[in-house]
């Protein structure tokens, strides 16, 4: 195993082969996804949708829900709004294994994690970014 030296960093991490994730859990704890700059990915690296401030979006510019505290959910405060759509970034290589290792904490918020994926909902969504 090569030893580094301060100041340098591993090289397959370097080259993109590696990273380290920033979890996306779900309302109950659980792993269901990763960050990656400021686009969110499913644990096999597809990319759904992206933050925008504390709001999270879909690629297609479509509002699902807030950002908080590590998880994507409906807010009643959240101001919801429609954005231009942009291209979705490449796949992602998939995310390390996790584990449950959050507590969970009950906020009193749904979880929205799920609408990234389905892209259900659309009635409820794009009413909620016209009022």
């Amino acid at each position: 195993m090569p030893a580094y030296t301060a100041g340098r960093s591993d090289p397959a991490i370097a080259a993109g082969a590696g990273h380290l994730a920033m979890y996306v859990y779900s309302t109950d704890g659980e792993p269901v996804g990763f960050v990656f700059e400021t686009n969110i990915y499913d644990l096999d690296g597809t990319p759904l949708g992206r933050i925008v401030g504390c709001r999270v979006h879909r690629f297609d510019g479509t509002y699902v829900g807030e950002w908080f505290r590590d998880m994507v959910v409906r807010r009643p405060q959240g101001r919801p709004r429609i954005i231009p759509a942009v291209a979705a970034p490449p796949r992602r290589p998939p995310a390390s294994t996790s584990y449950r290792l959050r507590a969970v904490v009950d906020y009193g918020y749904p979880d929205a994690f799920p609408l990234l994926r389905q892209g259900a909902d659309e009635a409820w969504l794009h009413q909620a970014a016209a009022e």
